[in-house]
C-alpha cells in the first residue's frame, strides 16, 4: 500500500512577476500584448502603448511590499520593487540617514 504523500501547511511559493511586453502578429500587422510569468496576459493590441496601459495595471494591483521585506540591493538580489527579498529580510541597517542625508 502507497503511503499518502505529506503536504505542508507552510506558506505557498511565492510567485515572481515578470511582466513584458511581447510583439506577435496577425492579418492585419504587428500586435503586442502583456504576458507575465504569473500567468496573466493581457489581450492584444495594435498599440503597444496600450499593451503598456494593462502592464502598469498589472504592477499596480500587486500588494505593497513591506518595508522589512524591501529589498537594499535589488541589481545583485535579482529583485523588482514590488517582489519581497529574501536576502535582505532578516538583515538590520547599519546607518540610518534623515532627508538631508546624513547618517546619524
Amino acid at each position: 500500500m502507497a503511503r499518502p504523500k505529506k503536504t505542508s501547511t507552510a506558506a505557498a511559493a511565492v510567485v515572481r512577476h515578470r511582466p513584458a511586453i511581447t510583439r506577435g502578429a496577425n492579418e492585419f500587422g504587428a500586435t503586442y500584448r502583456l504576458v507575465c510569468t504569473c500567468g496573466r496576459a493581457g489581450e492584444q493590441y495594435q498599440v503597444r502603448g496600450l499593451a503598456r496601459v494593462d502592464l502598469d495595471r498589472h504592477l499596480t494591483a500587486l500588494p505593497l511590499v513591506p518595508e522589512q521585506q524591501q529589498c537594499r540591493d535589488p541589481k545583485r538580489h535579482d529583485r523588482r520593487a514590488w517582489e519581497p527579498c529574501e536576502l535582505c529580510e532578516h538583515q538590520t541597517v547599519l546607518f540610518e540617514t534623515d532627508a538631508a542625508g546624513v547618517t546619524s
